[in-house]
């Protein structure tokens, strides 16, 4: 199935964040893919259309009522859809999400036990490798994405059967579906990986030359989209448009799940 074939044109990408102020830190770009180029229709925090003040729970429930009410859509989610095949006890990619809430109590326990497992090493997938993720799934600053991303989005999706999550399941038209994507990775691929997070001058004309980048190279976006990315210090809203560039990119693979390697299917793979 291509992504032509099945009618799958509206890209999201979104910037994810396990904080207990998740809603001001979840940054959505909505964007149609228009011949070889991709139109970036809407970029906003996720509080734009839920509230600031709700709680991390409610937020991701939010994210997830999104994502199930556009069933002809593709999502670049920026958290790791899995963990290294070392730490999974023997199960199943399908098996480890359904135990999740079982193997893991709470996001804490997840780091402390991957890390008792791992002897302190911080073990990385073979696509972490490949695409030089700049951190592990369970690393300090990574952990709650991936238990929040697994527990919150992942799991009821997996137990409901209301999406294809790729490339760990097989496409069906009538869900969305779901990427795995890495900023970072993406801008390091394209030799743009370059401080741009931050309130200083420097960051923010960085943030202009990545954006600069994209524009030139495949990516439309109005004034004021861009002036969000831009004044965003802490990327979020660049992440966004890059998670959609992201899915972008890497539209053609979809489909072909059956030449990729078996650890991707139970670990999980980044699209770039």
């Amino acid at each position: 199935m291509t992504l032509a074939a099945s009618g799958h044109r509206g890209i999201f990408g979104v910037d994810f964040s396990g904080a207990k102020t998740a809603c001001n830190k979840i940054w959505v770009s909505h964007a149609e893919v228009s011949g070889t180029r991709l139109c970036i229709l809407e970029c906003y925090p996720l509080s734009e259309i839920t509230s600031s003040k709700m709680s991390r729970v409610d937020c991701l429930h939010a994210l997830l009522d999104l994502i199930l009410s556009t069933k002809s859509s593709i999502f670049g989610m920026d958290f790791p859809f899995g963990i290294p095949v070392q730490l999974m006890k023997g199960l199943s990619w399908d098996e480890f999400i359904r135990d999740f809430p079982q193997l893991y109590a709470n996001e804490y326990e997840f780091r402390d036990l991957n890390r008792k497992l791992s002897a302190n090493v911080e073990f990385k997938r073979l696509t972490d490798k490949e695409v030089k993720a700049p951190f592990c799934v369970y690393n300090l600053r990574l952990y709650r994405q991936t238990y929040f991303g697994i527990m919150d989005i992942i799991r009821p999706l997996v137990i409901s059967d209301a999406a294809s999550i790729l490339p760990l399941q097989p496409l069906k038209a009538d869900v969305p579906w779901l990427m795995e994507i890495c900023p970072a990775s993406t801008l390091k691929k394209e030799g743009l990986y370059i401080p741009y997070k931050g309130k200083g001058s420097k960051e923010k004309a960085n943030r202009g030359h990545i954006l600069d980048y994209l524009e030139k190279k495949a990516v439309d976006l109005s004034t004021g989209i861009r002036d969000k990315a831009l004044q965003n210090a802490d990327g979020d809203a660049l992440d966004s448009i890059i998670a959609a560039y992201s899915v972008f990119r890497a539209k053609n693979m979809l489909g072909h799940q059956n030449t990729l390697c078996e650890l991707y299917i139970r670990e999980g793979f980044t699209f770039m």
